[in-house]
Protein backbone atom coordinates (compact mmCIF):
# COMPACT_ATOMS: atom_id res chain seq x y z
CA UNK A 1 0.00 0.00 0.00
CA UNK A 2 2.77 2.43 0.96
CA UNK A 3 4.32 1.70 -2.47
CA UNK A 4 1.26 2.16 -4.30
CA UNK A 5 0.50 5.42 -2.85
CA UNK A 6 4.20 6.52 -3.12
CA UNK A 7 4.17 5.88 -7.09
CA UNK A 8 0.52 8.38 -7.35
CA UNK A 9 2.93 11.41 -5.75
CA UNK A 10 3.58 13.76 -8.15
CA UNK A 11 7.30 14.44 -9.29
CA UNK A 12 8.65 17.11 -6.95
CA UNK A 13 10.31 20.08 -8.64
CA UNK A 14 13.71 20.36 -8.96
CA UNK A 15 15.93 21.99 -6.23
CA UNK A 16 19.56 23.50 -5.54
CA UNK A 17 20.65 21.14 -2.38
CA UNK A 18 22.78 23.90 -0.27
CA UNK A 19 23.28 21.96 3.03
CA UNK A 20 23.48 17.89 4.25
CA UNK A 21 22.87 16.48 7.42
CA UNK A 22 23.49 13.34 8.72
CA UNK A 23 20.47 10.72 7.78
CA UNK A 24 17.93 9.55 10.35
CA UNK A 25 15.35 7.46 11.38
CA UNK A 26 13.44 9.81 9.60
CA UNK A 27 15.13 8.89 6.23
CA UNK A 28 13.30 5.33 6.08
CA UNK A 29 10.29 3.83 5.39
CA UNK A 30 8.81 1.82 7.91
CA UNK A 31 7.61 -2.19 7.38
CA UNK A 32 5.67 -3.33 10.08
CA UNK A 33 4.38 -6.29 9.25
CA UNK A 34 7.75 -8.78 9.39
CA UNK A 35 7.85 -12.11 9.39
CA UNK A 36 8.42 -14.36 12.84
CA UNK A 37 11.83 -15.24 11.28
CA UNK A 38 12.87 -11.07 10.64
CA UNK A 39 11.07 -10.44 14.27
CA UNK A 40 12.82 -12.75 16.31
CA UNK A 41 15.60 -13.72 14.07
CA UNK A 42 16.34 -10.96 11.65
CA UNK A 43 17.78 -11.86 7.94
CA UNK A 44 21.09 -12.66 8.80
CA UNK A 45 19.91 -15.53 11.49
CA UNK A 46 20.86 -13.84 14.35
CA UNK A 47 18.52 -11.99 16.95
CA UNK A 48 17.26 -9.07 15.14
CA UNK A 49 18.42 -7.44 12.52
CA UNK A 50 20.87 -5.40 13.67
CA UNK A 51 19.94 -2.00 11.68
CA UNK A 52 18.54 1.21 12.65
CA UNK A 53 15.40 1.96 13.32
CA UNK A 54 12.45 2.62 10.73
CA UNK A 55 10.49 5.88 10.59
CA UNK A 56 8.41 6.67 13.11
CA UNK A 57 5.10 6.37 12.73
CA UNK A 58 1.57 7.34 13.76
CA UNK A 59 -0.74 5.13 15.58
CA UNK A 60 -4.34 4.33 16.30
CA UNK A 61 -5.08 2.55 20.06
CA UNK A 62 -7.65 1.91 22.24
CA UNK A 63 -6.73 3.82 25.64
CA UNK A 64 -7.17 1.54 28.75
CA UNK A 65 -9.36 2.65 31.37
CA UNK A 66 -7.31 4.76 33.78
CA UNK A 67 -4.76 6.03 31.56
CA UNK A 68 -3.64 9.22 31.01
CA UNK A 69 -1.86 10.19 27.89
CA UNK A 70 0.80 12.68 28.43
CA UNK A 71 2.96 14.74 24.93
CA UNK A 72 5.06 12.29 23.67
CA UNK A 73 8.55 13.49 22.95
CA UNK A 74 11.03 12.58 20.30
CA UNK A 75 11.75 9.35 21.77
CA UNK A 76 8.40 8.60 23.03
CA UNK A 77 5.84 8.67 20.26
CA UNK A 78 2.99 7.28 22.30
CA UNK A 79 3.28 8.25 26.89
CA UNK A 80 1.28 7.47 29.55
CA UNK A 81 0.95 7.57 33.10
CA UNK A 82 -0.83 4.65 35.05
CA UNK A 83 -1.45 3.84 38.15
CA UNK A 84 -2.41 5.54 41.67
CA UNK A 85 -1.40 9.05 41.23
CA UNK A 86 0.23 8.25 38.00
CA UNK A 87 3.39 6.34 39.29
CA UNK A 88 3.51 3.74 36.69
CA UNK A 89 4.48 4.72 33.07
CA UNK A 90 3.74 3.51 29.54
CA UNK A 91 5.09 4.70 26.40
CA UNK A 92 5.99 3.23 22.92
CA UNK A 93 9.18 3.72 20.95
CA UNK A 94 11.26 2.82 18.09
CA UNK A 95 14.75 2.19 18.96
CA UNK A 96 18.24 1.29 17.33
CA UNK A 97 20.08 -2.07 17.31
CA UNK A 98 18.52 -5.78 18.08
CA UNK A 99 16.19 -7.72 19.75
CA UNK A 100 18.95 -9.29 22.04
CA UNK A 101 20.79 -6.26 22.91
CA UNK A 102 17.39 -3.94 23.63
CA UNK A 103 16.27 -6.93 26.07
CA UNK A 104 19.49 -7.32 28.12
CA UNK A 105 19.29 -3.42 28.44
CA UNK A 106 15.95 -3.81 29.82
CA UNK A 107 16.86 -6.48 32.22
CA UNK A 108 20.40 -4.88 33.24
CA UNK A 109 18.27 -2.13 34.59
CA UNK A 110 16.64 -4.82 37.09
CA UNK A 111 19.68 -6.07 38.29
CA UNK A 112 20.03 -8.78 35.42
CA UNK A 113 23.66 -9.28 34.37
CA UNK A 114 23.56 -11.55 31.28
CA UNK A 115 21.16 -12.45 28.73
CA UNK A 116 21.09 -14.75 26.32
CA UNK A 117 19.37 -15.96 22.81
CA UNK A 118 18.39 -19.19 25.12
CA UNK A 119 16.72 -16.81 27.29
CA UNK A 120 14.90 -14.55 24.29
CA UNK A 121 13.30 -18.21 23.18
CA UNK A 122 11.97 -18.83 26.74
CA UNK A 123 10.36 -15.33 26.75
CA UNK A 124 6.45 -15.64 25.70
CA UNK A 125 4.80 -14.24 22.44
CA UNK A 126 1.96 -11.97 22.86
CA UNK A 127 -0.01 -10.57 19.87
CA UNK A 128 0.75 -6.71 19.06
CA UNK A 129 -0.79 -4.70 16.36
CA UNK A 130 -3.40 -7.41 16.11
CA UNK A 131 -1.55 -9.60 13.16
CA UNK A 132 1.86 -9.31 14.71
CA UNK A 133 3.77 -11.11 17.37
CA UNK A 134 5.90 -9.66 19.69
CA UNK A 135 8.16 -10.86 22.99
CA UNK A 136 6.98 -10.11 26.38
CA UNK A 137 9.99 -9.04 28.86
CA UNK A 138 9.32 -9.00 32.32
CA UNK A 139 11.39 -8.35 35.60
CA UNK A 140 10.99 -7.06 39.05
CA UNK A 141 13.12 -5.44 41.87
CA UNK A 142 15.42 -2.19 41.72
CA UNK A 143 14.91 -0.07 38.70
CA UNK A 144 17.90 1.44 37.70
CA UNK A 145 16.61 3.55 34.69
CA UNK A 146 19.89 5.71 34.20
CA UNK A 147 19.59 8.91 32.37
CA UNK A 148 20.23 10.84 35.65
CA UNK A 149 17.06 9.05 37.51
CA UNK A 150 17.89 7.26 40.80
CA UNK A 151 17.79 3.72 41.48
CA UNK A 152 13.84 2.55 42.85
CA UNK A 153 13.43 -0.28 44.98
CA UNK A 154 10.36 -2.40 45.04
CA UNK A 155 9.63 -1.74 40.85
CA UNK A 156 8.47 -4.24 38.05
CA UNK A 157 8.91 -4.22 33.94
CA UNK A 158 6.45 -5.40 31.63
CA UNK A 159 7.57 -4.79 27.76
CA UNK A 160 6.47 -5.76 24.61
CA UNK A 161 9.37 -5.79 22.08
CA UNK A 162 9.03 -6.79 17.82
CA UNK A 163 11.85 -6.41 15.08
CA UNK A 164 10.68 -3.91 12.33
CA UNK A 165 11.20 -5.45 8.71
CA UNK A 166 13.34 -3.11 7.46
CA UNK A 167 15.40 -2.23 10.82
CA UNK A 168 15.57 -1.27 14.07
CA UNK A 169 12.96 -2.42 16.77
CA UNK A 170 9.62 -1.28 18.16
CA UNK A 171 8.71 -1.45 22.09
CA UNK A 172 5.90 -0.56 24.26
CA UNK A 173 7.52 -0.37 27.86
CA UNK A 174 5.86 -0.31 31.43
CA UNK A 175 7.72 0.05 34.38
CA UNK A 176 5.90 1.22 37.81
CA UNK A 177 5.95 0.17 41.18
CA UNK A 178 5.49 -3.99 41.35
CA UNK A 179 1.81 -3.73 42.65
CA UNK A 180 1.19 -1.30 39.79
CA UNK A 181 2.46 -3.05 36.96
CA UNK A 182 0.66 -6.56 37.81
CA UNK A 183 -2.47 -4.75 38.40
CA UNK A 184 -2.12 -2.99 34.96
CA UNK A 185 -0.62 -6.09 32.89
CA UNK A 186 -3.84 -7.04 30.91
CA UNK A 187 -4.45 -3.79 30.13
CA UNK A 188 -1.02 -3.22 28.81
CA UNK A 189 -1.52 -6.27 26.99
CA UNK A 190 -4.69 -5.27 25.21
CA UNK A 191 -3.60 -1.91 24.45
CA UNK A 192 -0.90 -3.51 22.73
CA UNK A 193 -3.18 -5.74 20.53
CA UNK A 194 -4.88 -2.69 19.64
CA UNK A 195 -2.62 -0.46 18.52
CA UNK A 196 -2.87 0.38 14.57
CA UNK A 197 -0.33 2.09 12.39
CA UNK A 198 -1.84 4.54 11.01
CA UNK A 199 0.41 5.90 8.44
Amino acid sequence: MLAMLAGCREKPAEMEVSETRPLTSADQVPKLMATSQERFRGPGGGHGSGGGPTAPVKYGFTKPEGWEQKPGTSIRLLNFVVGPEGTGEVYVSQTRGDLLGNVARWRRQFGIADTSGEDLNKMPRVVVMEAGEGLLVEASGTYSPGMGRPEAPGQALAGVIAVLQGGGVFTVKMTGPEAVVKAERERFLEFCRTMTPTE
